[in-house]
């Protein structure tokens, strides 16, 4: 409620000179206005005796301040008379009705206000006191000073007592609903204020998902690099089985070789072995016929006898001593060439025979490294092999893994972002709620503020005076940092692992 421009505060204007009352006399008006627009305005007469106007108004006030319609009544009838009544309809409004209306809180009040009974030149003076009630619009009670309306009848004092009765009853209910609306807001307040979360176990949680991801980007980090290891086992392997495939080559083109040269050997053996028989033959051939030439030189020498005289001079060589000489030198180059050949016939039957067992013994050594090369090309083969599927379910697997973790980051990242928001959203409903609160609380000052002067007016404390509105409070200047830090983890030039953190700093300056 504005006081600076009340005008139950200020000094009424002075009632021109022929319309005053005699000395010693004051009249007193009360003015009804209701939420409908209506007014209703009494004149009353009283003494002008201070203390008698104090304790005239005393019971009204208490009756008021009681909202007892009966006490009411019977003071205004037993301690004033009445003098004239006027009833009139026009439309109040004020800017703090307006507000409290559009703040949906109804608000009841009284205001008095009282001046000196008589001037010293004999001038009478006025009181006045107003009650207001917000209900759809201003309810106000004025009293002036003003000696008119003489002929106001009982029933009309009737009507304005019923009038009266329902205004108090109106604004007991209203008293009694803006009591269950205080009790409502309080309770709203209450619920809105906004509850504590369990940081505690967010963080703790998101500790152990933090540390999980590290664990599982460690263990990533390790499957990657058993990965890079495979694949270098396999290059090794791969660079091991094509030199051994080089050298199983050499080694079967070098068994083909082998195999050429043990058939040319055997080809050698079967034409000396040829040649040998041939020789066999020869020889026996020519023993053969050395027998015939033999039996027939026997035959034709024991066929031809012939007489021989010996001189005792000088004779010719025996021939008998020349043919066993012819015979001994033909036999001997017989058992020479005999020996020669069969010497040349056991060198190179040993020879051949010694090459042979050695193309043979390094054929079987060729083809016992060649199968044991084979053994261990398919045990390459088969490790090779066992390989490429480790190698194919660990990228699965990493690529399952990254996958899942990539889902829970973002998951992750969803719920950090919607308990930000939530945090800045309750952060916000908590500046909202604190500004109403401090303009309900200023509100309950003003109003409280102006009650006490009002009760002091009516008990005679202090003299009519325009209230002074409160200073206006400075307001606060706030500034408010959102710090958001980012942190990424990096493998190998890749992000493996990212998080935020979101800090609000508030500043209040005045």
């Amino acid at each position: 409620m504005s006081t600076g421009n009340d005008p139950a505060l200020l000094p009424r204007r002075r009632t021109p000179p022929e319309c005053r009352e005699p000395v010693g006399t004051e009249t007193v008006s009360l003015t009804f206005s209701f939420g409908g627009g209506a007014e209703v305005a009494l004149g009353l007469k009283s003494p002008s005796d201070p203390s008698a106007v104090r304790s005239d108004w005393s019971p009204v006030v208490a009756a008021i301040g009681h909202a007892s319609v009966g006490a009411l009544t019977t003071i205004m009838a037993s301690s004033m008379s009445v003098r004239s009544f006027s009833v009139s309809r026009q439309p109040s409004f004020s800017s703090r009705s307006l507000m409290d209306t559009s703040r949906g809180r109804p608000r009841a009040s009284v205001s008095f206000a009282a001046a000196a009974a008589t001037s010293a030149a004999g001038v009478p003076l006025s009181r006045s006191a107003s009650v207001s009630q917000d209900l759809n619009g201003p309810v106000s009670l004025q009293l002036s000073g003003v000696d008119a309306n003489r002929a106001n009848n009982k029933e009309a004092m009737q009507s304005l007592n019923s009038r009266l009765a329902n205004y108090l009853d109106k604004v007991r209910s209203l008293e009694r609903s803006n009591a269950d609306l205080e009790l409502k807001i309080k309770q709203q307040m209450i619920e809105r204020i906004p509850k504590g979360h369990d940081l505690d176990s967010m963080m703790a949680q998101a500790h152990a998902v933090e540390q999980e991801v590290r664990k599982r980007t460690l263990e990533n980090a390790r499957l990657m690099l058993e990965i890079d290891n495979a694949k270098l086992a396999a290059d090794d392997f791969r660079i091991k089985w094509e030199t051994e495939a080089v050298m199983c080559q050499s080694v079967e083109r070098d068994c083909v070789a082998l195999r050429k040269a043990k058939s040319d050997h055997e080809q050698i053996i079967t034409s000396l072995r040829g040649d040998l028989d041939s020789l066999k033959e020869e020889l026996y051939f020519l023993r053969k016929n050395h027998e015939e030439e033999m039996e027939q030189m026997r035959s034709r020498i024991a066929r031809d006898e012939v007489n021989v005289e010996v001189d005792s001079g000088p004779s010719g060589p025996e021939l008998g001593a020349v043919l066993s000489g012819l015979r001994s030198q033909y036999e001997g180059i017989v058992k020479t060439n005999k020996e020669q050949a069969e010497q040349w016939y056991h060198k190179k039957l040993e020879t051949v025979q010694n090459e042979v067992k050695e193309n043979n013994e390094a054929l079987r050594s060729a083809q016992s490294e060649l199968m044991e090369r084979q053994r261990f090309l398919q045990t390459l083969e088969v490790e090779l092999e066992s390989l490429h599927k480790q190698i194919a379910a660990l990228e699965g697997n990493l690529a399952e893994t990254g996958q899942k973790y990539a889902g829970e980051m973002e998951l992750l990242q969803a719920a950090l972002g919607k308990m930000e928001d939530n945090l800045s959203q309750l952060r916000l409903d908590m500046q909202r709620t604190k500004t109403d609160y401090d303009h309900l609380l200023r509100i309950k000052q003003n109003l409280e503020m102006e009650i006490a002067t009002y009760r002091r007016l009516l008990e005679g404390e202090e003299s009519v005076k325009e209230v002074l509105p409160p200073p206006k409070k400075e307001p606060d200047v706030r500034t408010r940092k959102i710090v958001k830090v980012v942190t990424q983890t990096m493998v190998d030039g890749k992000v493996v692992d990212e998080s935020s953190e979101v800090e609000q700093i508030e500043e209040t300056r005045k």
